[in-house]
């Protein structure tokens, strides 16, 4: 999916993007990266808040962009993700850059870099002289239900529902793909009954 419509980033994030999708797009070369988490949905028209941008990638990539930009990658476990991140700051502007993250839900544990539909189904965001390849919102949908995050879910689904535009058949392959739990599947798809 292309997507042409002007981004919702505050000025900071705006001025850092483009030349930051560059810097890694050169670190990834082969490797699958992408913009994840607010950033992510605030480009495909959602009006949600973002302090910072994410992005995820495999290891070699991130190896590859911790030694171009001269930061260390740290391996981290939280309350809701495992991976090796690196954290460093464009501007005023914080970025985090997960390498094969597994993400952690109540019920289920999803690893994207082992969904194959996730990566094809990127949106493709033309951004001041770059392509911004961003997780689909089908995928930001489902991670905001595995991850309890409630206001982030029904801001996408509210958008979803306004612009009549949910890919089920790609909510579905991301779902059997990820082994996701019944429990799971059930909220995601009362969720977008509402």
């Amino acid at each position: 999916m292309t997507i042409d419509e002007r981004p919702r980033l505050d000025a900071e994030q705006h001025a850092e993007l483009g030349p930051l999708v560059r810097i890694i797009e050169e670190a990834a070369d082969t490797q699958p990266w992408a913009l994840v988490g607010a950033a992510a949905v605030q480009l495909q028209g959602v009006a949600v808040s973002a302090a910072n941008l994410e992005f995820i990638t495999s290891d070699p990539a991130a190896h590859t962009l911790a030694e171009m930009l001269g930061v260390d990658a740290i391996w981290e476990r939280g309350a809701f993700m495992a991976a090796s991140r690196l954290q460093f700051q464009r501007g005023q502007v914080p970025v985090f850059v997960h390498a094969n993250p597994t993400f952690h839900g109540a019920y289920d544990t999803l690893t994207p870099l082992e969904i194959p539909s996730l990566w094809d189904a990127r949106a493709q965001i033309a951004f001041e002289g770059a392509t911004v390849l961003a997780t689909p919102l089908e995928w930001e949908l489902l991670i905001a239900v595995v991850l309890g995050n409630s206001p982030r879910g029904e801001a996408i689904r509210a958008h979803i529902e306004s612009a009549g535009e949910c890919d089920t058949r790609l909510l579905t392959r991301l779902m059997r793909e990820g082994h996701v739990e019944h429990e799971t599947e059930e909220a995601v798809w009362a969720l977008l009954e509402r």
